[in-house]
């Protein structure tokens, strides 16, 4: 029986997610939060985390895998290659912090070097 689980769990439809911005925007305490409810006001820099939830999306059940990618100007080799495999993409800007506004062009920038196809964009306040 728990096999059966397991085999489940591995048909269900995986969708990518990448969290992108400048370091210190917040990227690591949104996607905490999404996970497991909990919000982290200690800022720790990540070089690139994964996590996976289930989720039900359009009434079906589906695994959406998060890449919490480094902000860090040292990590853009890295980011960029996983942007290739990223099927949605989440850019985070800090509000008080207007250079991190700025640089989302260098990361849009990004969308031209890889086949994109429906990019939806919007602005959360």
């Amino acid at each position: 029986m728990a096999s059966g689980k397991n085999k489940n769990q591995t048909s269900l439809a995986l969708h990518k997610v990448i969290m992108v911005g400048s370091g210190g925007v917040g990227k690591s305490a949104l996607t905490l939060q999404f996970m497991y409810d909990e919000f982290v006001e200690d800022y720790e820099p990540t070089k690139a985390d994964s996590y996976r939830k289930k989720v039900v999306l359009d009434g079906e059940d589906v695994q959406i895998d998060i890449l919490d990618t480094a902000g860090q100007e040292d990590y853009a080799a890295i980011r960029d290659n996983y942007f290739r495999s990223g099927e949605g993409f989440l850019l985070l800007f800090s509000i008080t912090e207007h250079e991190s506004f700025s640089a989302t062009a260098d990361f849009r920038y990004g969308q031209q070097c890889f086949p994109w196809d429906g990019v939806i964009a919007a602005v959360l306040r």
